[in-house]
């Protein structure tokens, strides 16, 4: 099984994204990234406020999606407009929570799933189906999902500082 990690980063005025796709085990199989944008000062005005949801979602993350040759059966983002890019994008975050927190959603397009001392948040464009709930219950026992996105953070900041 293979799992996706896409993110994006501003670093320094320039916006850079990645994809790093991994097997059950956390081994890169592939690795893309985009070169730094520098957005000019006429698109800062033109874009306002929108600038940054254009350059991540439309411009870098749609892109990296479509470029990739390996297809894994989900992405996993730290960055939650990137969910915005495709329907197989899902954002995930950690939380700490009591033992007493059982398996829960919030919302249709959430779901969260409990582990040893910590929770773990999942957000998709679209809702959750009790299958794709049962294949995140079955990866994050598995795998340590918030791991690779370290690797991911500091290979963006690599790249934009190389």
């Amino acid at each position: 099984m293979k799992i996706g990690y896409i993110s994006t980063r501003k670093i320094d005025e320039k916006y850079v994204g990645a994809v790093l796709i991994v097997d059950e085990f956390g081994i890169p199989q592939e690795f893309k990234y985009t070169e730094p944008v520098s957005p000019t000062p006429l698109q800062r005005i033109l874009y306002g406020k929108s600038l940054d949801l254009y350059l991540t979602v439309e411009i870098i993350a749609k892109n990296l999606l479509k470029n990739v040759e390996q297809k894994p059966e989900m992405f996993l983002t730290d960055n939650i407009t990137l969910v915005e890019s495709s329907d197989q994008v899902y954002y995930v975050s950690s939380y700490l929570t009591p033992k007493s927190d059982q398996f829960q959603n919030t919302e249709p397009n959430e779901c969260v799933i409990p582990l040893q001392g910590e929770s773990l948040k999942f957000i998709a464009k679209s809702n959750f189906t009790q299958d794709k709930i049962e294949k995140l219950k079955q990866i994050v026992e598995e795998f340590d999902i918030m791991e690779p996105f370290q690797r991911l953070t500091k290979a963006l900041e690599f790249v934009c500082h190389s």
